[in-house]
């Protein structure tokens, strides 16, 4: 009875699922795709190195895909300060009398001893530097340089040849050195050679030939005036009470190698940290730098950074909250600031001049889940261009066709949009006019570009893929030229440092988003309401709650316009994103609203029985690849005009591409494109910072994209592994759209 139950208890749950699944597949290809490259990551180092550390891997892909999520939508949760989080910097800095501006040397110099000393080393040195007071820091690197080679010729050789090296001392060197190598090469010395020697340098008399020849050898191989020098050194060496295999001898040359004068600050430094009971610079280095950012934002002031770290800290902390980001960056609210909220973070003191939002956050106990509303912006921003190519793609499907050709449109729309903008024919247009005709002039460039591929499938059956992949590099190498050509100049600006148009005029330029006063935002939502309102007005004298969605759809309207403006920090998030939302309702409401969009419909589901029906297949293959096109040359209009702001070779690499994967994704389905083209963005957005928190290469983002568009075409394998059920025929209808392409 008990096992019924259970059977009862989840059949609810499992016809839930059944419906709800099939509309998931997308997600769920998503979501095994990272589950599937974390697996990847796991078999590869398996392979590499034959064993795996399956703890550290599952680390290291967690903090991947955490830096995936705060790359694309800006959310990740850090550890805030506490006062003990800086216990080691206080302990140490407490062994002294340090200002806010001895930090900078401080951190360096701890640093430094983290990465190339231990401590107990460093103690012997600052020993063996106490023991010889005498001897100056110069005198110290002089010496300890000397040693390797007094090492090399011999302590005993260099005490025997100190009355010769003095004699020819009182040479110039360069006869020194000419009479010395004169005996090069000998293997006796002769009477006269002897004589001759010893007239120069009368010391030559008290050695006996074997020796003089030795040491005459070395004075050559050596030169006079450095074995003079070292003939010094050693001397320095015996005064001191040292032989130079001595250990404080040893200990000298290796000071010598980083400097005395370091050395001495370091093993100050070194005493000091084990004063204080500590036993890891690398964790004090970070401390210290941490203390570094407090003084920088005016966290702490004192004069004496230990006692301000012992006295106030705590008591700041209470008023304050500060967020440790990775690389010893933090984010602290200033004073002002609304609640839960960081304005212009950026280690200095308030700038009025630049009072932007930097982060959001709530405090989950000892740490704090932060919104970094920037990434956001720059996730959408840059997602704008996936999304309407795939729309130009998506197009294609739905009558049938296989639109490879969005990239070289994307050039052509491009191109001809920034002509449209810097160009002096235009240069004397109010904005309101200007900024329209660099946007049309993005849709016609596509159009047309799109528009030949659907001639030649119309009037020749050549096949699309083949002919827009062609024009892809056509249109790619055709713009390279006229950007970089010389002679004739065609639309190089040739003032830049590097192949480009020149700038778009201002009035050519889609103004950012936070630069739209908040009314029009007001105005839209009210229009979206009344124009609701109007529609259902028949329904609502009947029932008023009826009027509940116009409502809804208004203030959704406006919050999210609102929204937009409150992330719009930096000024990258422009119009372009109304322009690509009117994109995506406009496709959507004439290929399910129009009888155009019927036509194109009805041709990519059937050409015979359109044909049949008195529909011109010809007439719509044109019509679909150049509205696609249209769409691509509005994708290359936007960006020109709202990011880069001119047009420069191979700028659109891969973009035209990855649109169809984001058709995919969408399943052609222009209400889908904006949630695919955002992940798409996101993934892209979000590699960078993976790759530097994880050391993971910005591959496995194109590891991970591979494998979401071949679970969306191999759908079978998502339903099998999350128990979905199978498409309706409809479904299957759909899907085959998007392949109808490669077969003609």
């Amino acid at each position: 009875m008990a096992e019924d139950a259970l059977h009862g208890s989840l059949a609810p749950a499992a016809r839930r699922w059944q419906r709800v699944s099939p509309r998931l597949v997308p997600l769920l290809a998503v979501i095994t795709a990272l589950i599937i490259s974390m697996l990847f990551m796991i078999v590869i180092t398996l392979v590499t190195t034959g064993s795996v550390d399956i703890g550290k891997e599952l680390n290291t892909t967690g903090t991947a895909y955490s830096a995936l999520l705060e790359g694309s939508l800006g959310i990740v949760i850090n550890n805030t300060l506490k006062p003990e989080s800086l216990n080691q910097a206080r302990d140490f800095l407490q062994t002294g009398t340090y200002s806010s501006r001895d930090l900078n040397r401080v951190s360096r110099a701890v640093s430094e001893i983290a990465a190339r000393s231990d401590l107990p080393t460093l103690a012997r040195y600052g020993e063996v530097l106490a023991r010889y007071p005498n001897l100056t820091d110069e005198q110290i690197d002089e010496l300890g340089a000397a040693l390797p080679d007094i090492a090399a010729i011999g302590a005993d050789t260099l005490e025997a040849m100190k009355p010769l090296v003095a004699g020819l001392g009182e040479l110039s060197p360069g006869d020194a050195r000419r009479l010395a190598e004169s005996f090069t090469g000998m293997d006796t010395l002769s009477p006269e050679a002897r004589a001759g020697l010893e007239a120069q340098v009368p010391a030559a008399a008290g050695y006996d030939d074997e020796d003089l020849l030795a040491y005459i050898q070395i004075a050559a191989d050596e030169g006079a005036v450095k074995l003079g020098r070292l003939v010094g050194q050693l001397d320095s060496l015996a005064a001191a009470g040292l032989t130079p295999d001595a250990a404080d001898a040893q200990d000298m040359a290796a000071i010598a190698a980083r400097g005395a004068e370091t050395i001495r600050e370091q093993a100050a430094l070194a005493a000091q940290i084990q004063a204080a009971g500590l036993s890891d610079p690398a964790a004090l280095t970070t401390q210290l730098r941490l203390v570094r950012s407090l003084y920088e934002v005016e966290l702490l002031t004192g004069p004496d950074v230990g006692a301000a770290l012992r006295d106030d800290l705590e008591s700041a902390l209470q008023n304050a909250i500060v967020i440790l980001r990775p690389n010893n960056q933090i984010l602290f609210n200033r004073s002002g600031a609304p609640a839960g909220s960081i304005i212009n973070n950026n280690n200095t003191p308030d700038d009025p001049s630049d009072d932007r939002l930097e982060a959001v956050y709530l405090r989950l106990g000892g740490s704090a889940l932060v919104f970094l509303p920037s990434n956001l912006e720059n996730m959408i921003t840059r997602s704008i261009p996936y999304i309407i190519a795939g729309l130009a793609v998506a197009l294609g499907f739905k009558a049938g066709l296989f639109n490879i050709g969005a990239e070289g449109q994307l050039y052509a729309g491009g191109t001809l949009a920034a002509w449209v903008g810097f160009s002096p024919l235009f240069a004397g247009l109010p904005g309101w006019l200007h900024l329209p005709l660099v946007i049309i002039a993005g849709v016609v460039g596509g159009l047309l570009w799109g528009a030949i591929p659907g001639f030649l499938k119309a009037f020749t059956g050549a096949h699309e893929v083949i002919s827009t992949i062609m024009l892809n590099f056509i249109a790619i190498l055709t713009v390279d030229w006229l950007i970089k050509s010389t002679n004739p100049v065609i639309l190089l600006d040739t003032t830049a440092s590097t192949p480009r148009t020149p700038f778009l005029l201002a009035t050519a330029r889609l103004p950012a988003l936070n630069q739209i006063p908040v009314i029009w935002f007001i105005l839209a939502g009210t229009l979206v309401l009344g124009w609701g309102l109007w529609t259902r007005r028949e329904r609502i004298r009947q029932d008023a709650r009826f009027a509940i969605r116009p409502i809804i759809n208004g203030l959704l309207v406006l919050a999210g316009g609102l929204f937009l403006l409150w992330i719009t920090v930096r000024g990258s998030l422009h119009l372009g994103l109304l322009v690509m939302i009117f994109a995506v309702w406009f496709t959507d409401w004439f290929l399910e609203r129009t009888t155009l969009g019927f036509e194109l419909r009805t041709v990519g589901a059937n050409p015979d029985a359109a044909r049949y029906a008195g529909m011109n297949v010809r007439l719509n293959t044109i019509l679909a690849l150049a509205l696609g096109g249209s769409l691509a040359g509005l994708a290359g209009g936007i960006v020109v005009s709202g990011v880069q702001f001119n047009m420069q070779p191979g700028f659109f690499a891969g973009v035209g591409f990855d649109g169809i994967a984001v058709a995919l994704l969408a399943r052609s389905s222009p209400r889908n494109m904006i949630p695919a083209g955002l992940l798409w963005g996101a993934l892209l957005s979000g590699a960078g910072l993976m790759q530097t928190r994880a050391d993971i290469s910005v591959d496995l983002v194109k590891i991970i994209q591979a494998l979401i568009i071949m679970f969306i075409a191999a759908d079978a394998i998502i339903r099998f592994l999350w128990r979905v059920p199978e498409p309706t025929l409809e479904e299957k209808e759909k899907s085959l759209l998007a392949a109808k392409g490669w077969g003609g």
